[in-house]
């Protein structure tokens, strides 16, 4: 019976590990183009200047503002 058992537990292994793996190749096809070239970005990301003391070159939004907050109240953070 302990012999079944550890046959069914490697056989139970093996298939997870496939569906892993069919996982992986199907996630990997999506990135291809249907006549195989590799997907390319259509122009290379903005670069952001040097994080200084006074903050990020160029970064202005909420988030940023909320980082450099000194309290949590000032930063927007929700009460628990």
């Amino acid at each position: 019976m302990i012999r079944l058992m550890k046959s069914f537990r490697r056989l139970a292994i093996a298939a997870a590990l496939a569906v892993v793996a069919s996982a992986g190749v199907a996630a990997a096809a999506d990135l291809l183009h249907p006549d195989g070239s590799l997907l390319e970005a259509s122009a290379p990301p903005g670069i952001l200047g040097p994080i200084t003391e006074a903050g990020r070159t160029g970064w202005n939004c909420a988030p940023e503002h909320a980082a450099t907050a000194r309290a949590a109240s000032a930063a927007g953070l929700p009460r628990t």
